[in-house]
């Protein structure tokens, strides 16, 4: 099995964080905001990501948040009408997600993964490649928990790759791109859930990366988990278009190296 080198998010904490702070393994949402969740990773940061959110938030409220809309209508659509197979892929591309309390998938990423056995079968000339590093201190990065879930069903270990470093969506494409991308053209399959299907084929676009989206779930189903996710989505798609066009009109040359 390929590996791309073991993520690790910053130094150990103190004993007197640790006193402060203690973990709570059960504690799910405090997890996912201190790991960066890759649904809700960001895609600017620091003072440059702060400016974009403001901005962001300012169109939204000037246009009568009409622009979010727009947005949210586009993530929706995206989220209806992918497909959920492809013809003979070179590559499987999953995009990692937060694991559970027990550094295992979640059902979400198990779903990506199901998926990607799936067209695995239908092309077992075809490589896996896992993407997503280590969220949970301590833990087992999200490309190594993928990876243990698909060898426990069946999946020969040479057919896997791993990249094991970035943390969110945008580093996840990024890693991907420097070290495993086709060169010759073809698009890889790029499996991820329907809600983050808009954000990650808008990413991969930027980033020039040829690959053919594909949903995790065989169709969407609307519930009020789904609905929130997909405002979520709508919110972060509209603050890094907002982004990336005021950097392109102002020719911001920092701000376009991180999303090109």
């Amino acid at each position: 099995m390929e590996t791309r080198g073991m993520g690790n998010l910053g130094p150990p904490r103190s004993a007197a964080a640790q006193r402060l702070f203690p973990r709570r393994r059960g504690n799910r949402p405090r997890q996912r905001w201190r790991c960066g969740n890759p649904e809700l990773g960001s895609f600017f940061l620091g003072a440059d990501g702060l400016w974009m959110l403001a901005l962001s938030v300012f169109v939204g409220l000037a246009s009568a948040t009409l622009s979010f809309w727009l947005v949210f209508g586009h993530v929706l659509r995206i989220a209806r009408r992918t497909p959920s197979s492809i013809d003979s892929p070179f590559r499987i591309v999953v995009l990692g997600s937060c694991l559970d309390a027990d550094g295992g998938p979640t059902p979400t990423y198990r779903c990506r993964l199901d998926r990607a056995l799936r067209l695995y079968r239908q092309a077992p000339s075809a490589k896996i490649v896992l993407l997503g590093g280590t969220t949970l201190e301590g833990g087992p990065s999200e490309a190594m928990a993928g990876s243990r879930y698909l060898l426990a069903h069946g999946l020969p270990e040479r057919s896997l790759i791993l990249e094991e470093n970035s943390r969110h969506t945008l580093e996840n494409l990024h890693f991907y791109r420097s070290t495993l991308a086709s060169t010759d053209g073809r698009p890889d399959a790029l499996v991820t859930s329907r809600f983050h299907l808009a954000r990650s084929t808008l990413l991969a676009s930027g980033l020039r990366i040829p690959h053919a989206p594909c949903a995790a779930e065989d169709c969407w189903a609307a519930s009020p988990q789904e609905i929130l996710r997909l405002f979520v989505e709508a919110f972060f798609v509209h603050w890094y278009l907002v982004g990336r066009t005021y950097a392109r009109w102002t020719r911001n040359e920092r701000m376009l190296d991180r999303i090109r």
